[in-house]
């Protein structure tokens, strides 16, 4: 059994004093003022460099221990519902797809255990013995086979019973939490063209964004091994342990108490803005899931846009991510929908550009109110939405009992998003030579969400996917949504110091004056028809 690493402690510490930390090629990147973390941090950083990028998530040859680190909130509550029920499998993730194609196993074993080399969070233990508490251990790299079985020499009629049987049966089945891994694959050969790709995933290691990072990567890494191609050796992200560190750091830095407090205070004015909201109580009011469909539409951001807006980013001292909120924000408040002051965001560090991409367990779904200042400048709003995050962030730590007290002591029950805006794609399979023919896929369905925005990466260009609920009020935000947020990407990359009220009056103008050029079309064709239907003027 490992011993606790005096590294997490010095990454606890590095996250106190607003330090930062990245791993890079042979060495760790510090970043952070000299006066504020001290020579004896700085030395031990150096001291124990061979643990911290073992920690980070750095593959490290001939390293043999296991490195112990504190759980998260969110995972302390998996685990205590595990040990109370140690035949749970209510946190085992399944998700199968049926491919119609060939997959190679040995590609298929490779790739899963580069995922798992890659993410920490894939290859950690849970256990208790030695510890005064339950401690995750991060285990050195094995090598895990995927199981390949032969199933129906046939392709049964309707492929989604098939689906639904071999998840649920596959559900049934519990993983080792100490021994690990929380990632496995299993092919199930039916015939001669097709396959059914299993994925199973523990919760306490990831969560529906990682999810999609684990689709991304099998099948970018799968990709390139079929066509010859060496993988992707990633450096710049982090490990789940840093993660964990942020969070311990942000409780030592603030105090339990003043968290607790900063959550009923924003709940408290979460359910003032929804009582205010028009129509009243629209924000809680519960939608029945039959009356209002689910509908989407997605569009792309250029590449030639997409530089501008990083270069922007930068400008700011922000991530991508903040610029994209921003834009959202404002047009939220364009749009003038009921209950837009009530903002959903995604509070699981995809902010933060040194995690995005890391795998692991993020608490998210936690509505937070946030105005705009209409005599700022948009520049200061992406500032101003990067340090919102992170101060919301910085007191997310609470696990979820916690905030659900505050809410309770607020007199919010059960509250829910208005709208979201997240930096996850939807998790797609896309293999080579392959089709896929139907999928099962465990996800978090978003039916308390009316109107949710979805960013993810493609090559050089940015897809921005929206899913909203059939009401009036996202109806009305979805009608302009692409035209509108491309417009206010272009105004904002040329005049970021432009006021916000200035952008919101020029998303309205070009609103009203799209509004009045239909109007006027209607009014020209109700001219035009009755003489039309008369036979008096053929060329109307």
């Amino acid at each position: 059994m490992g011993s606790e690493s005096p590294a997490f402690s010095l990454l606890v510490e590095l996250y106190r004093q607003g330090g930062r930390i990245l791993p890079q090629q042979d060495g760790l990147q510090v970043k952070g003022r000299g006066e504020r973390l001290g020579s004896d941090l700085l030395e031990g950083l150096v001291r124990h460099k061979s643990d911290l990028r073992q920690l980070l998530g750095v593959r490290m040859d001939g390293a043999t221990g296991s490195i112990a680190v504190p759980l998260s909130s969110a995972q302390e509550e998996i685990w205590a519902v595990e040990q109370a029920r140690p035949d749970t499998t209510r946190f085992g993730l399944t998700s199968c797809v049926l491919i119609k194609g060939r997959l190679d196993h040995a590609i298929v074993t490779e790739v899963l255990n580069a995922l798992v080399e890659r993410h920490v969070a894939l290859r950690t233990g849970f256990i208790e013995e030695g510890y005064p508490s339950v401690r995750q251990v991060v285990h050195s790299v094995r090598h895990f086979e995927a199981v390949v079985e032969r199933g129906p020499a046939h392709l049964v009629d309707d492929p989604s019973v098939l689906l639904r049987r071999v998840a649920a049966n596959q559900a049934r089945r519990t993983f080792d939490l100490a021994a690990g891994p929380l990632l496995d694959v299993e092919l199930l050969m039916l015939g001669k063209e097709h396959v059914l790709l299993t994925l199973r995933r523990h919760h306490i290691a990831s969560d529906g964004t990682s999810f999609a990072i684990i689709v991304d990567e099998f099948c970018r890494d799968y990709l390139a091994l079929h066509t010859g191609k060496r993988l992707v050796q990633e450096t710049g992200t982090l490990g789940y342990p840093a993660f964990a560190a942020y969070e311990q750091a942000a409780i030592a830095r603030d105090g339990r108490g003043s968290l607790r407090k900063w959550w009923r205070d924003e709940l408290s004015r979460a359910a003032r803005f929804a009582a205010a909201a028009d129509p009243p109580g629209q924000a809680l009011e519960p939608v029945t899931l039959a009356e209002h469909p689910m509908r989407s539409f997605d569009f792309v951001l250029q590449a030639s846009l997409l530089v501008e807006l990083r270069a922007l980013s930068q400008r700011c001292g922000e991530s991508l991510y903040s610029t994209m909120f921003a834009l959202f924000r404002l047009l939220l408040e364009a749009n003038n929908a009921p209950g837009a002051e009530c903002i959903g965001v995604d509070a699981s560090m995809r902010d933060e550009a040194e995690f995005e991409r890391t795998v692991g367990l993020f608490v998210n779904r936690v509505p937070i109110v946030q105005g705009v200042e209409p005599q700022s400048s948009f520049e200061s709003m992406v500032a101003q939405v990067g340090r919102t995050l992170r101060g919301a962030l910085a007191h997310k730590w609470l696990a979820h009992h916690e905030i659900e007290a505050q809410g309770t002591a607020a007199g919010v029950s059960c509250f829910g998003y208005l709208f979201g805006f997240h930096n996850n794609a939807h998790a797609t399979f896309s293999l080579p030579g392959c089709s896929v023919v139907a999928n099962h896929v465990h996800n978090e369905q978003e039916h308390d969400v009316p109107f949710v925005c979805y960013l993810s990466e493609i090559h050089s260009s940015l897809r921005m996917s929206v899913a909203y609920r059939a009401l009036p009020h996202t109806e009305a935000l979805a009608s302009d949504f692409q035209s509108s947020y491309l417009q206010l990407a272009g105004l904002a990359v040329v005049s970021s110091n432009t006021s916000c009220s200035q952008f919101i009056a020029a998303v309205q103008a070009r609103q009203q004056q799209d509004n009045d050029g239909r109007r006027s079309a209607f009014a020209r064709l109700k001219r035009h028809r009755p003489s039309h239907v008369n036979g008096e003027n053929d060329n109307a």
